[in-house]
């Protein structure tokens, strides 16, 4: 799709002709945790293709070379460090943010460019090496080279062939090099006193490049392979990497004490302080950390990619030892990791069976897992299924592709898993014990995928960033589809479903799956939401390929795509997404797939199909119509805080979404049953926007019976099914229906008239794609009994989730509830079925007949399920069964939305959930019941903030002396007593540590629900406690979290807080999530979102005066700029400048943050890119310089001098400043303040009596003008001039009230890449968006709308450098409007002998700016002690043609002389303000043609446009120009 490949071009990186590749890359490193530093080697294998190879570029960033060798020749080299350049001036500020951006830009994600660039030395010589074309071998021998290269020959003997039978020697890079400060790409814990936890390293891997060349010079990009070695020196144990110097312990009584930083401890001469210090200094520990005796013996394990093949002993220490690792197969730089720590090995490959073990034989993969000490059980537990996951993709896929294969537990990782060559270094988050139950599904299906991501992701990567849905999506398809074994079908539709409904939701607005892969370094959103579509893409697909050819589906297509990476046909193993197309055309026999490609790859969006349908009997057919209506779609993502950032982002960087596919072509099952009950599915093919379908009927009328009950009627009258069986085949739900049970659970079927009715009917219901084809939404008109028959009777998940789906919106009626309790009490329903029907009796129990109804329903499943019989009292939890415990979270989950006549949750539900958290009995559990008692504490938080209503006061018109009555709020001692509950399980997890302190992160957030709502005051102070560094990561998120939501980070003191706890913190985990709550906090400011505990507190003290309220509507200005707020990301952005642009104090914090020392480079890209959206870019800083001092020279004997500064700072230069150098000040707009040579003053004087001539002649009396058409009445309020200044029109805006629809994207302003110049100031009162954004006309308005006619003397008031610009414009030659040169030619400064006066270089004023400053200036003040101070006024660069009339060109013979000064007038037009020169015999400007000579046309468009017509006033009349 090239349409689609050319809107994208611009983010893609562009590649250039390979010129080398890497064979092999060597690393030595050496460890030192006490300084957190490492310093060694790499050698690097390069084969030249080009016989003229001058340079080899490579990553290196943060690490310094001491020294480089190329074939063992000392190489010059070129290095710059991207984390040097971030140092900026002291007196920079938060302007300066696109100075500091520009300094990185080259080395930001996702494709960083070459820092270090080595040229290879003269005397190294590339040799040729002839091939044999027979057997690829050179046959000359080998080269004569250095041995280094010998060596190269025998250890890789497959070399690169170049074109025409040519292939070159390959050179050796030997580069050293150290690293003593990191701040990316290895992150070490536990190595200084304030961290407690066991120390280790591990290297910080991410889905992109640019991490690995963090640690060591390497080509880091997406798709450089090489094979690798590593060989990592490192101490044996933590005792011997924390012991202290020997220097260090033996100095015990010398006559100072160094302390640990290298400071002098300074005492006094008093014996006993000395001798105390040096008691102390005897039974000070030996280590430089805090190490217990159990554990400093602890071996530090080296966990690494490949295989390792040596540990050798350090022979100069013995403490120390090196551990060699060999990886064989390619791999890109980002695929290298490795951890150093005293971690514990657990043996996953145990788990296999004895005869799995026996049948898998040399093939089996060994799997172990490493983690800290005391985590070994829940690494078990977490990791149980992964060894049979390897075994079964090793089975389907081919083997794995490394020879084992280790996962690693590390604290603050920012991902949850990363996947590495053999290696998947995981979150610590992802741990669980056994008795937890909550996170058993998902971090599963996380732990699969991180080993699916080993097969696609590191053996076969993409071949181009828009590739990558391919490679997410067929890692994503294997996890799922291994989740079906594990899980189950049933667990496995119902997640397919669920992700289908997602995409469905999320995918409006947003470009394609292939052009998701240009912006996954946005946003961690956008590849959540590739990994979830691309998937789900595939599986349609799978199920489109197995309804041609039942064997031949993506499975296979996938085994094939393997199965190319290993024989080389798959080039670099780099998947492009037309070779995954051509394979899955080839495999499958089908036609071509381009149609589904262009829909479901290359375009975006899902389709929308409205369906009905009727039985015609006179032809026995089903006549149906689908129609798709995705261009009508109106459902679309809210624009609201959490994404915020990334709608942002889209829109800096102008992410479009393609046009939404009107017609989604393809097959569609569509599966009638029949009134016998028997399914006739009816494959029909979906071409065009509206489908006319007619469907043959097949069955005689015969109807299904539903239920037992009714069969066992329809047997008693003797009505049997066709020969004499039972025409029941299946049926759920068919339980609670003997007469003792519907009296006690209050229940009604259908009456006799709906039998009848349903009855008449000639079929049970329809499934509209029945095999599960497409993503979508389905809108299908059928009653609503058949879709209770499809979700009794039908097998299939996905059809019960759709009538469910139904069933919830429908009307409420009693029948409908007992079909609900039926399905939530039936256990034979699927768990998630039975979640949908608690919710929908909750969202069903509405109106007076059936709000009871339902509340009891709910209320009565509860106690029958876990209560004692007859009693409210809950029995012992007894989880054996995991559904019980999702059905006893389900339950009071879905009991928060009743509602009572007063639209609250009723007292009973809120006393039902105290009930259950004060008698939770889980003594004879075996599992944790946190997460169940964190539910509870949910459920009541909301129902107190639903049910919660402010107590207003009531006044009456008696004119007594009697106070106002204040009412008494009746659930104010429930709503105590239910705080005080939620209070007493917070205060539990300070003593019993509850799993990832769930206890105080779910009161955290009832607190925040809790405060929005009023309930609870300001809780500033206990919030806050739990944002210190000695608090959890996940604590400490969450209370942020708490404060944004309840706005306290619009106060700038904790906004300041907020980013300083961001910089200062050292875990990246910890780092990234807080900035997503920190965007989430601008988008709250942005988007306006109101503070509702002030506002719930200001309420009632409003009405303290009097009785009489007045409310005054908002106005339309007003809820315009709201509704633009709300729905554009550019109102959104100007809401944001308007709030925080003039905030000193968020300034400073921001730039304190992009400032950072210790922060990743695209940390200080996310701050500069916020900085860009509220701050204008200024390229220039404010420098203090000394003022000089005379200086006085001493002889100090022996030829040694000394100056020494004295006497008073010279304020004033010596030397009189000459005429070039005063020009070229002028020039560049400075002011000049010191002395200047006779020459200077002269010119300066000559220019002041040119002004005051040229400002007589711009004055011209009122009454000598003539009569000119008035402009028309401008329409708005204020009045005033406006200045037009030049460029071409802006094209037409946009109606930005308008909803976001159209281009899916909203419309942008600017196609800048920062919406900095976006509204510098409000819009225009009172003018509809409508108005507004249409262009204004030319054209005069009819007489009758024009105010008072006639001109107007206006004065002009030039600046000194304005006046002499303007002189230069009247007399110099007319010329098109196009752009000059600052500095004119010779040729030009021979022209300009027709001038007036001579031409001067000016200071630039408000008008006529400086052409080098384009940017705006800090200084905007003289100093009269600077004697180079800019110019106060600067604006954008301007083009001053535009004050030239336009006439007869100018004759070349006519000298200076004569031209008469006063035959000259300059006027100023009052209609479009147009500045011309005229002669005084034509009409005022109009310019007659000279005789013989042709008129010069004037230019498309005058640049420069002053209207000093008067706006009108709100009545609309008009008045003389001010």
């Amino acid at each position: 799709m090239p349409g689609f490949v050319e809107e994208v071009e611009d983010d893609a990186p562009v590649k250039a002709p390979a010129e080398y590749s890497i064979l092999k890359q060597r690393v030595d490193l050496d460890v030192d945790f006490p300084n957190r530093s490492l310093k060694g080697s790499t050698e690097i294998t390069v084969q030249p293709l080009v016989k003229d190879l001058k340079q080899i570029r490579l990553h290196c960033r943060q690490c310094k070379p001491t020294a480089i060798q190329a074939g063992g020749i000392t190489a010059k080299y070129e290095y710059d460090d991207p984390y040097r350049k971030l140092r900026m001036p002291g007196q920079a500020t938060v302007h300066q943010h696109e100075m500091l951006r520009s300094k990185i830009a080259s080395s930001l994600q996702p494709a960083p460019e070459p820092e270090l660039i080595i040229t290879l030395p003269p005397k190294l010589k590339i040799q040729e090496l002839h091939v044999d074309p027979a057997n690829q071998l050179p046959n000359g021998g080998t080269p004569s080279l250095q041995k280094q290269e010998t060596e190269v020959m025998a250890e890789t003997p497959t070399l690169l062939v170049a074109p025409q039978g040519l292939q070159f020697a390959p050179i050796k890079l030997f580069i050293e090099f150290e690293v003593s400060n990191f701040r990316d790409g290895i992150h070490w814990i536990g190595c200084d006193d304030s961290d407690k936890r066991f120390p280790y390293v591990y290297t910080k891997a991410e889905p992109w490049p640019g991490s690995t060349s963090c640690i060591f010079p390497c080509v880091d990009d997406a798709t450089s392979r090489c094979s690798w070695e590593l060989a990592i020196r490192c101490p044996r144990t933590l005792g011997d990497a924390f012991k202290k110097p020997k220097e260090a312990s033996e100095l015990t009584n010398g006559r100072v004490d160094v302390a640990p930083d290298g400071d002098v401890d300074m005492g006094d001469d008093d014996p006993q302080p000395q001798k105390s210090r040096s008691a102390i200094s005897l039974t000070e520990p030996d280590y430089l950390i805090a190490l217990g005796e159990d554990e400093a013996p602890l071996d530090l394990v080296v966990v690494c990619i490949g295989e390792q093949i040596d540990d050798v002993a350090d022979a100069e220490d013995e403490t120390r030892h090196t551990v060699t690792f060999s990886l064989i197969d390619p791999v890109t730089a980002r695929h290298v990791g490795f951890a150093i720590g005293p971690f514990e090995r657990v043996e996953l490959s145990s788990t296999r069976d004895a005869d799995e073990e026996e049948r898998l034989g040399q093939s089996a993969v060994k799997v172990d897992g490493y983690c800290l000490p005391g985590r070994g059980e829940e690494v078990r537990n977490t990791c149980f299924p992964l060894t049979r996951a390897i075994d079964h993709f090793g089975v389907n896929y081919g083997s794995f592709p490394f020879s084992s294969f280790q996962v690693l537990f590390v604290d603050d990782l920012i991902h949850d898993t990363i996947a590495v060559a053999g290696l998947s270094i995981c979150s610590s988050h992802l741990l669980f014990p056994e008795d937890i139950i909550e996170p058993l599904e998902t971090n599963t299906r996380i732990m699969i995928r991180t080993i699916a991501d080993q097969w696609m992701g590191v053996s076969v990567i993409a071949k181009e960033p828009c590739d990558a849905w391919a490679v997410a999506g067929i890692a994503g398809f294997m996890s799922d589809l291994y989740g079906k074994v594990l899980f189950g079908n049933n667990a496995y539709r119902w997640q397919q479903k669920l992700a289908a409904e997602k995409v469905y939701d999320l995918d409006a607005d947003r470009p394609s799956i292939y052009q998701h892969g240009l912006y996954l370094h946005l946003d961690r959103s956008i590849r959540d939401f590739l990994d979830l579509k691309a998937a789900l893409v595939l599986f349609i697909l799978d199920r489109r390929l197995l309804k041609v050819s039942s064997t031949n589906g993506i499975g296979r297509i996938i085994n094939k795509v393997f199965l190319n990476a290993k024989t080389g046909a798959l080039e670099n193993g780099e998947l492009s997404t037309a070779d995954f197309q051509r394979t899955c055309e080839r495999l499958s026999h089908s036609a071509k797939l381009d149609p589904f490609f262009k829909q479901w790859v290359f375009g975006a969006g899902c389709p929308i199909f409205q369906v009905t349908q009727r039985f015609n009997k006179k032809k026995l057919v089903v006549e149906m119509q689908i129609a798709q209506r995705q261009i009508d779609r109106k459902t679309k993502p809210e624009f609201a805080p959490d994404n915020f950032m990334r709608e942002i982002k889209e829109h800096v960087r102008d992410v479009w979404a393609p046009e939404v596919t009107p017609v989604f072509t393809g097959p569609m099952t569509i599966r009638i049953h029949e009134a016998d009950g028997t399914p006739y599915e009816h494959i029909v093919e979906i071409k065009e926007q509206i489908t006319k379908l007619e469907i043959p009927y097949n069955t005689k009328y015969k109807r299904l019976k539903r239920s037992r009950r009714q069969k066992e009627r329809a047997m008693a009258d003797g009505n049997t099914g066709e020969g004499g069986e039972d025409a029941l085949l299946y049926c759920l739900g068919d339980i609670l229906d003997t007469p003792e049970e519907i009296r006690e659970w209050n229940l009604v079927d259908w009456t006799e008239e709906d039998e009848e009715k349903m009855g008449q009917e000639s079929y049970e219901w329809i499934r509209m794609d029945a095999d599960f084809e497409w993503i979508g939404k389905m809108h299908l008109v059928m009653p609503l009994y058949m879709y209770i028959s499809q979700l009794q009777q039908d097998r299939d998940l996905v059809a019960q989730y759709e009538s469910m789906r139904y069933l919830m919106g429908s009307n409420p009626h009693h029948v409908s509830l007992s079909i609900l309790v039926r399905t939530l009490m039936d256990r034979r329903y699927f768990h998630g079925i039975r979640t949908m029907a608690a919710e929908g009796l909750a969202m069903l129990a509405k109106g007076d007949t059936v709000r009871d109804i339902g509340q009891f329903h709910l209320q009565k499943a509860f106690e029958d399920m876990f209560c004692f019989p007859g009693e409210v009292m809950p029995k012992p939890n007894d989880w054996s069964d995991r559904v019980n415990y999702i059905m006893q979270c389900a339950i009071p989950r879905a009991m928060t939305k009743l509602r009572d006549h007063e639209d609250k949750v009723p007292m009973a539900v809120r006393r039902f959930f105290i009930d259950k958290l004060r008698f939770n009995d889980n003594s004879d559990n075996e599992f944790s019941d946190c997460h169940y008692i964190a539910s509870l504490m949910n459920c009541l938080a909301d129902s107190l903030v639903v049910s919660h209503r402010e107590v207003q006061p009531t006044y009456t018109f008696s004119f007594g002396e009697e106070e106002p009555m204040e009412e008494e709020n009746p659930d104010e001692p429930f709503e105590r007593e239910a705080i005080d509950v939620i209070e007493r399980h917070r205060r539990i997890d300070e003593f019993v540590t509850t799993y990832h302190n769930i206890y105080s992160i779910t009161a955290l957030d009832c607190l925040q629900k809790l405060t929005r709502a009023g309930l609870v005051k300001d809780k500033t102070k206990e919030v806050l406690q739990y944002t210190r560094s000695s608090n959890a990561d996940l604590v400490r998120l969450k209370a942020f979290r708490c404060l944004t939501e309840t706005g306290l980070t619009r106060r700038m003191s904790m906004m300041r807080y907020l980013l300083q706890s961001l910089v200062d913190d050292v875990s990246p985990f910890f780092r990234s999530r807080l900035l997503a709550i920190f965007g989430e906090a601008l988008g709250h400011i942005a988007l306006g979102d109101s503070e509702p505990a002030k506002h719930a507190t200001q309420a009632p003290q409003a009405m303290e005066s009097d009785g009489l309220v007045l409310e005054q509507e908002a106005s339309n200005e007003v809820r315009q700029l709201e509704a633009i707020r709300k729905t554009t990301p550019e109102g959104a952005i100007a809401a944001l400048k308007i709030s925080l642009g003039n905030e000193s104090v968020f300034k400073h914090s921001l730039w304190y943050a992009a400032t950072s020392p210790d922060i990743a480079l695209d940390e200080v890209a996310a701050f500069c890119e916020i900085a860009a959206l509220l701050y204008q870019p200024v390229a220039s800083c404010t420098i203090t310089l000394k003022l000089p001092q005379m200086y006085r020279c001493e002889h100090l004997g022996k030829g040694k001098l000394r100056f020494v500064p004295h006497g008073p700072y010279r304020t004033v230069p010596h030397k009189e400043l000459g005429v070039d150098d005063w020009l070229t000040l002028q020039s560049f707009g400075l002011t000049y303040t010191g002395p200047v040579s006779a020459e200077v003053n002269q010119r300066r004087k000559s220019s002041i009596d040119d002004d005051i001539a040229l400002s007589q002649r711009i004055m011209v009396p009122q009454e000598q003008k003539p009569m000119l058409p008035s402009a028309p009445t401008p329409t708005a309020e204020k009045s005033g001039f406006k200045l037009n200044l030049g460029g071409q029109k802006r094209k037409q805006s946009v109606d930005l009230t308008s909803q976001r629809a159209g281009s899916p994207k909203a419309q942008k302003l600017s196609r800048q890449q920062t919406p900095n110049g976006f509204a510098h100031s409000p819009p225009p009162s009172r003018r509809s968006p409508s108005v507004a954004s249409q262009r204004r006309s030319s054209t005069p308005a009819p007489r009758a709308s024009l105010g008072k006619q006639g001109a107007k003397v206006v004065k002009l008031r030039f600046s000194q450098h304005g006046k002499s610009k303007l002189r230069d414009i009247i007399s110099s030659a007319p010329q098109s409007a196009t752009s000059r040169p600052l500095l004119p030619s010779q040729t030009e400064q021979a022209q300009t002998s027709r001038s007036i006066t001579p031409v001067l270089p000016q200071p630039p004023s408000s008008l006529f700016p400086n052409p080098h400053s384009l940017l705006q200036s800090p200084t905007g003040h003289n100093n009269n002690n600077n004697f180079f101070s800019a110019s106060p006024n600067q604006t954008s660069p301007l083009n001053v043609g535009g004050f030239r009339s336009y006439g007869p060109p100018p004759d070349a013979s006519i000298t200076t002389a004569d031209i008469q000064q006063d035959s000259i007038e300059t006027v100023v037009s009052p209609i479009n303000g147009t500045v011309s020169n005229a002669m005084p015999a034509p009409p005022l400007g109009v310019s007659p043609p000279a005789e013989g000579t042709q008129a010069m046309l004037p230019p498309p468009k005058p640049k420069l446009k002053l209207n000093f017509s008067r706006k009108p006033s709100a009545a609309g009349s008009a008045g003389s120009p001010q």
